[in-house]
């Protein structure tokens, strides 16, 4: 598949940052309030790229490239989001993996993208699971 993705790596220092989302990657924001963020990571295994995790608002973070989720149907898919062009994502350093603020659950050594295909798929396994079969919307 050929990306419009830009060449991204996350910010340096000591503190993170806001970076806007639909350029180098969209965002998807996943809850881990009811268990999907997490059987979702569990799903995807080695095929994820890079995690952020957001403890504060108990949410999980997958980069994707820009405009790759235009086709889900997130209907079917209770809080969860995908951030592109009009939103801003706080980043944190590459090295920030502990501590009390954002950090990465999965780093981003090699890649930091996660292919869309698995991680809508492993996205409506961990939420059937958490929450019973979705019924497609009427058309």
């Amino acid at each position: 598949m050929t990306t419009n993705a830009l060449q991204w790596t996350p910010p340096t220092g000591r503190s993170a940052q806001l970076q806007p989302a639909g350029k180098a990657w969209d965002a998807v924001r996943v809850p881990l309030s009811i268990g999907i963020g997490k059987r979702t990571l569990e799903l995807l295994g080695d095929a994820t790229g890079a995690v952020i995790e957001n403890p504060f608002d108990k949410v999980l973070y997958w980069l994707i490239a820009p405009g790759s989720a235009s086709g889900w149907d997130l209907s079917l898919l209770p809080d969860i989001a995908v951030w592109g062009a009009t939103a801003y994502v706080e980043i944190p350093p590459a090295d920030f993996r502990k501590g009390p603020g954002v950090r990465w659950r999965v780093p981003p050594h090699d890649r930091h993208l996660t292919a869309p295909a698995a991680l809508y798929a492993a996205l409506q396994t961990a939420t059937r699971e958490a929450l019973g079969p979705r019924e497609e919307a009427p058309r």
